[in-house]
This record gives structure tokens, C-alpha cells and sequence, in this order.
């Protein structure tokens, strides 16, 4: 028993050893033809060129890879076999995981893009239906443009022939419009023009006009002295309908003045009733009088004029 018990021990032992070569030898032929399969899988599944897809006379199969490459190796596009046709395939976020997009290298083009959030973009032209923020800045040599929660405004360094170098700001806003230079000052709003510089202030209002002094065509002056001038030394006509200076109108004062003589009292004196003494020379000298000062004044006027 103890004979038959020990060969049968190793008969038992002698198929292990067998079968064990035997899995050793199909592992090996096994990963042999699989090595052999991948190989064969490469061929031809994974093609680069210079070109786009195009029939290269070779079998391809659902998956094969086609890779556009330059002279340096630089990948710009791939392709994936579908079946039937070459489909363009894109990369995930994941695949381009970057720390900066210019770590990528590339002329980027056109980006279409939902949502864009950066904190300084340099451009030379930006497009949109939309800007929103919460302030735009421009800059072009001494002129800075910015809009922001007080409005638009404009600022401009630069020499003026008037006053030298000086600082030209315009504000728009719901206020207005607000023109400074340092030495004057406009505010152009709806119900008013106020203007202010040179040591004077005035304001034009829809009803009335409140101003130191306002020149009209360069011939006539109101100043604020209480004095009409006529710059160019011409008559002054009072008239209605016309301005050829025919069509006279009355004029209604307490008392108008020739070389400090009341023309008014003149006039009411000569027309009164003569004295109790009945000089009436001394009327009739009056009114030469009267006469002679007018045609004086109408000769002094024509002379200004004429000058």
C-alpha cells in the first residue's frame, strides 16, 4: 500500500508539473498573439498627414485616428473614422486643463464664448450690442474719455491760445452739460445757460436774460452801466415791421436828455401858453434854439457814423 500510495504521488505530481507547462506555454502564445493584434490595430488605425482626410487607399475601420501635423510635428486638428466618414473631433476642458490659455501657444481666432470674465482685456477694437460695468476709460494722447456713475466726461491737457496750458473738462450727466477750463465755467441744463469766468456771472433763463453785459451783431452793447452803445458809431432806430429804419415807433419815457437838456420839458414848455408879458420872441428864440441843438445832434450822429 505504501509502494502503490507513493507512485500514484507521483504520477499525480508529474500532470501537475505538465499542466502547469502547458499554462505557462498558452499565457505566453497568449500574450504573443495579443501583442501580435496590437501591432496590426496600429497599423493603419492611427494615420498623421500634413493634409486633411483623404483616401489613402487603406481599409479604415469605426475609431481610426487621422492626425494633421506640420513640419514640426505641431498637431492642428484630428479626425475620427465613424463608419462612413472623417468626423472632426474636439477636446474636452479637461484635456486642455491649463494654468493660462496663452501657455497654449496659439493664434486663437474667433472664440465664441457665453460668459467672459477677466479683470483687463487689451484691444485695439472691441465689439458688442452691450458693454455693461461699472466705469470705461479711453485714452488718446491728452484726451481721456471715461463713463462711469457721475456720467461722461472728457479731460483734455493741452495749451490754449487764450490762456496757456490748461486742463478742458466736459461733464455729461443728468444735471447737463458742464464746459470748464480752469478760468471759465458753462452749465448748459434744460431751464438754464449759466456762465462764469473774467470776474463776472450771468445766466440766461427762457423768460429773461441776466447778464453783466450783451453784445448783439458786434453793434450794439447793453452794458451793465445803464448804457446802450453803438460800436460802429451808427444810428439807433427804434422801429416796428421793418429794419430800414422808416417805420418809427412811439417811445414812452419820463425824460430823454440832448447835451443835458430835457428834450421832454423843452418840448412842454414851447407848447404851453406864452407868459404874461407875452414875449413871444423869446418863444420864437426858444424854439430856433430847440432846432439848432437837434440839427446839431442828427450832424454829430452822421459824423460818428461816417467815421
Amino acid at each position: 500500500m505504501i509502494i502503490a500510495t507513493g507512485t500514484l504521488n507521483i504520477d499525480e505530481n508529474a500532470k501537475l508539473a505538465q499542466q502547469a507547462s502547458d499554462d505557462a506555454k498558452n499565457a505566453a502564445n497568449s500574450a504573443a498573439d495579443e501583442a501580435g493584434k496590437i501591432k496590426t490595430s496600429l497599423d493603419g488605425k492611427i494615420t498623421v498627414s500634413s493634409q486633411e482626410p483623404f483616401d489613402d487607399g487603406k481599409n479604415h475601420d469605426e475609431g481610426d485616428i487621422w492626425y494633421v501635423q506640420d513640419s514640426n510635428h505641431m498637431t492642428s486638428e484630428m479626425y475620427t473614422y465613424d463608419g462612413s466618414d472623417w468626423v472632426k473631433t474636439k477636446m474636452s476642458q479637461t484635456a486642455l486643463s491649463v494654468g493660462q490659455l496663452s501657455a497654449l501657444s496659439a493664434d486663437l481666432g474667433t472664440i465664441e464664448a457665453g460668459y467672459l470674465n477677466s479683470v483687463e482685456v487689451d484691444s485695439s477694437i472691441i465689439k458688442g450690442g452691450s458693454i455693461s460695468g461699472s466705469s470705461l476709460s479711453l485714452t488718446n494722447g491728452n484726451t481721456n474719455y471715461w463713463l462711469d456713475q457721475n456720467g461722461f466726461h472728457d479731460s483734455y491737457y493741452g495749451n490754449d491760445i487764450f490762456n496757456g496750458y490748461v486742463k478742458k473738462d466736459v461733464w455729461i450727466n443728468e444735471s447737463g452739460i458742464s464746459i470748464s477750463d480752469g478760468n471759465y465755467k458753462a452749465d448748459i441744463q434744460p431751464e438754464q445757460i449759466k456762465m462764469s469766468g473774467g470776474g463776472g456771472t450771468g445766466t440766461i433763463w427762457p423768460t429773461n436774460i441776466n447778464w453783466p453785459a450783451i453784445k448783439i451783431s458786434d453793434n450794439i452793447q447793453i452794458d451793465s452801466k445803464h448804457i446802450i452803445h453803438s460800436n460802429d458809431y451808427g444810428a439807433l432806430y427804434f422801429e416796428g415791421g421793418s429794419d430800414g429804419g422808416e417805420d418809427g415807433i412811439d417811445i414812452h419815457a419820463g425824460g430823454v436828455y440832448s447835451h443835458g437838456t430835457n428834450l421832454l420839458k423843452e418840448i412842454q414848455r414851447i407848447d404851453g401858453k406864452p407868459d404874461s408879458s407875452g414875449d413871444i420872441s423869446r418863444i420864437d428864440g426858444d424854439i430856433s434854439r430847440i432846432r439848432s441843438e437837434i440839427s446839431d445832434i442828427k450832424d454829430e450822429l452822421k459824423r460818428k457814423k461816417n467815421k
